[in-house]
């Protein structure tokens, strides 16, 4: 249940953040939609296998630290792409 929770649950929150970007900056002349595409590609298996990793180093930890920690690290790339959606 970690794994799911800790893994799954953040990759798929982050993809929908990035489709949402996505389409909303489609046709519109913007380069946002293209940089949210190209920092999700490698953020988000990158998040993935972290999240893996520190799940499978910490199992001593209680659930809750380990889920929220790795929703923290899940943060890092939907803030890059917001931030990019800010400048652009």
């Amino acid at each position: 249940m970690r794994y799911v929770s800790g893994v799954l649950v953040p990759v798929l929150l982050q993809c929908l953040f990035v489709f949402i970007i996505i389409e909303m900056n489609t046709g519109n002349g913007s380069w946002v939609g293209l940089g949210a595409l190209l920092i999700g590609m490698f953020a988000i298996p990158a998040t993935a296998v972290i999240n893996f990793l520190y799940i499978k180093s910490n199992k001593d930890r209680s659930a809750i630290s380990l889920i929220a920690k790795c929703f923290l690290i899940a943060i890092v790339a939907p803030a890059i792409i917001l931030l990019l959606l800010l400048v652009g």
